[in-house]
């Protein structure tokens, strides 16, 4: 009877360890996963004006949405100054 409580005891202990140490291995894998800098899409990309031309952002703090206009690129920083751009295209462009 106490091998068989003695061998309960060690098996406990050793599923406990096993546990801690899978938890420290998903800490970590979630700590370089957030560590990673996100992937920028439109590195390759050449667009035809260096600012949002809906609300004149630079692009450089970031693009959230593209359209196609007459040929070229254009970048903007939400979908809402896309979208505002492609109602009066030309009008935007002339005041650039």
């Amino acid at each position: 009877m106490k091998k068989i409580l003695v061998i309960s005891i060690l098996l406990a202990s050793c599923s406990s360890h096993s546990q801690k140490e899978s938890s420290a291995s998903n800490l970590k894998e979630i700590k370089s996963t957030e560590a990673q800098a996100p992937v920028n899409k439109y590195a390759n990309v050449t667009f035809a004006s260096t600012k949002d031309l809906n609300c004149g952002m630079p692009l450089a703090a970031g693009i959230g949405d593209t359209a196609h206009y007459k040929g070229k690129v254009y970048g903007f920083c939400s979908t809402e100054c896309k979208d505002d751009f492609l109602k009066d295209s030309a009008a935007h462009l002339a005041a650039k």
